[in-house]
């Protein structure tokens, strides 16, 4: 029985649209962008032969390393719950062994290159192993996470835009009203802060939106 460190080596990394994390979707087929992505397999070291047969896949699982996740938490507030959860009841970064998996679409094979579709990846994350996806294995629609329930029952918001707030780039509109309908009150991960006198500001890159909240209504301001 290993008790002592592991020695594991990334097999390449995936590049993708997202930078930071903040720009990245929280969960795949939870956000609606589906961008595509690029898994780059290091050369030099037979992979080639690694990748036969792939191609026959629709989808396949890309075991990751969470490299810019600063340390472990026991306790994790997830971006869309207002309540700490066990670590490992959660799929956060902030884990004992940063490992990722994520299930992603895979659209062609390039050589060395495989294009993806479906991915929360950050660029450059490094790729640990690639497996393919087996329905009759991997899939169990039945099942449940009893706190994922929660929270999918609270209800959305709908997002009024002003003038000031229509002169924001298309892509920082898109990302706000995304957020703001899914929940406007105050998180970390979504960057929401409360501001005095019941105005809310969202911070989108080098972007404040300032908002109020009316029931089910958020106005930006």
């Amino acid at each position: 029985m290993v008790t002592g460190p592991i020695h594991l080596e990334p097999i390449g990394c995936i590049r993708t649209p997202y930078i930071n994390k903040y720009d990245a979707p929280r969960q795949p087929r939870i956000d609606d962008r589906v961008d595509e992505a690029t898994v780059e397999l290091y050369p030099h070291r037979n992979y080639e032969q690694a990748l036969r047969d792939i191609d026959g896949c629709d989808h396949i699982w890309l075991v990751t390393y969470f490299d810019r996740a600063p340390g472990w938490k026991p306790l994790v507030l997830t971006p869309r719950d207002r309540v700490k959860r066990g670590v490992f009841a959660t799929r956060s970064p902030h884990r004992p062994n940063p490992i990722g998996l994520t299930c992603v679409e895979l659209l062609s094979v390039k050589g060395l290159r495989l294009i993806v579709k479906g991915t929360d990846l950050l660029d450059k994350t490094p790729v640990l192993d690639i497996k393919p996806y087996l329905a009759y294995a991997d899939a169990f629609p039945e099942s449940r996470v009893r706190w994922v329930d929660e929270v999918d029952q609270q209800p959305s918001f709908k997002v009024v835009w002003t003038d000031k707030g229509l002169a924001l780039p298309e892509d920082v509109r898109t990302h706000a009203e995304r957020v703001l309908a899914a929940d406007p009150f105050p998180h970390p991960y979504r960057r929401i802060e409360q501001g005095p006198n019941g105005v809310s500001i969202l911070a989108v890159r080098e972007h404040r939106i300032s908002f109020v909240i009316d029931d089910d209504t958020v106005t930006i301001l």
